[in-house]
């Protein structure tokens, strides 16, 4: 029996569709819950920035009283003008084991699109390439991080049986620590500081993390325009992240390579893993989840390597290492024994390469898919 399908029109709906996995993947553990709070600013037209250039619709499934599944259709409309095509994109797809459902779901996602001239449909996406983004088709028994999807096994057969195909694959990188660090890492580093005459800078307070803010998001574009999965972030959206995200974390965990004349080349953004305090605060910052929260940077064991990006004319002088150095560094000192790196392209063997030195494994991998609507 076709489940029936109903279009988020208001605040009670909304909160539905953002309640709906907490409710699929409860006692889980594995999922990684978000912050319901957040989920909510972040799908509201008038809170995230990102509506003012996307044109959004949010579809839930119902049999009877029972929420069986939900989707968010997207056009970013700065894709579209990147790819010179109108692709829609689907994500916050979440279902129950059930082909009618996911198949209800997904092709009222592609009646919109057709509706809307879409040539393309693809997904899972948000926004854009900092949301969450690819649904595991590999590692369903490993803990991700707080900044990537947790999906069921059966997710990947379902929409690949709809018809979608691979669109792009991502790898996920656990790797172990060397206490101490590496020596060999260390003097290459320093040699690199020495010859571009480079400094590490961290911000001091808030207000310096937001003057950062928008020379970081500079070098992200720089450092991940030309892969297919970039969408450009409009500036309002950029200051959202820095707001919320970037201020919050402590200077410990930024790390900015600067020039003595050029000023910033290169910058790192890490963390400690959060996936279990997460799991602790289920949802919500009130009234112990802060607690969960400020307590992993004391508690947990591993790092998470979340964003990095260098200027593209300084990338093959050595600053990737002064990078991982310090960080390093920061990781050993506080007795972090393991670090993840955020998921990387399958195809970037440049990055790829970096993690060489390093005992590690691919421990994840994630997936986008798309279909042809022409």
């Amino acid at each position: 029996m076709n489940p029936e399908i109903k279009t988020v029109t208001n605040l009670p709906s909304l909160k539905q569709f953002v309640d709906f996995p907490f409710q699929l993947y409860k006692n889980h553990s594995l999922w990684v819950p978000p912050l319901k709070a957040s989920e909510m600013i972040w799908l509201d037209a008038k809170k995230n920035p990102a509506f003012q250039h996307a044109e959004v619709e949010m579809f839930t499934a119902w049999e009877g009283s029972r929420m069986v599944g939900r989707v968010a259709a997207i056009i970013n409309h700065l894709e579209t003008e990147r790819l010179g095509a109108k692709h829609a994109r689907f994500g916050w797809f979440d279902f129950v084991d059930d082909k009618n459902v996911s198949g209800a779901l997904l092709s009222t996602v592609e009646d919109w699109a057709k509706k809307h001239n879409c040539v393309r449909l693809k997904g899972p996406y948000g926004f854009n390439s900092l949301d969450k983004n690819g649904m595991l088709v590999h590692g369903f028994d490993q803990m991700g991080a707080m900044t990537t999807l947790y999906n069921y096994e059966y997710y990947p057969k379902h929409v690949t049986e709809l018809g979608f195909q691979k669109e792009l694959e991502w790898l996920e990188v656990r790797a172990k620590l060397p206490h101490p660090f590496p020596e060999k890492l260390t003097r290459a580093a320093a040699l690199v500081k020495d010859r571009y005459h480079l400094s590490i800078r961290r911000p001091k307070n808030k207000l310096e993390m937001l003057t950062l803010g928008g020379l970081l998001f500079k070098m992200l574009e720089e450092t991940y325009h030309a892969l297919p999965s970039y969408v450009p972030i409009s500036a309002a959206q950029q200051a959202l992240y820095v707001k919320n995200y970037m201020t919050l974390l402590p200077p410990k965990f930024v790390c900015v390579i600067e020039h003595e004349t050029e000023g910033p080349v290169g910058f790192g953004l890490t963390m400690p893993t959060m996936s279990k305090a997460m799991q602790k605060a289920n949802g919500s910052l009130w009234p112990f989840g802060f607690i969960h929260l400020l307590l992993a940077q004391y508690l947990s064991d591993t790092g998470d390597l979340t964003l990095i990006g260098v200027k593209e004319e300084w990338r093959k002088k050595g600053v990737h290492s002064v990078i991982f150095s310090d960080i390093g560094h920061t990781f050993v000192k506080l007795g972090y024994t393991h670090f993840n790196v955020n998921p990387m392209l399958e195809n970037n063997q440049n990055v790829l390469a970096l993690w060489k030195d390093f005992d590690h494994t691919v421990y994840k991998r994630r997936r986008t898919f798309y279909k042809d609507l022409v």
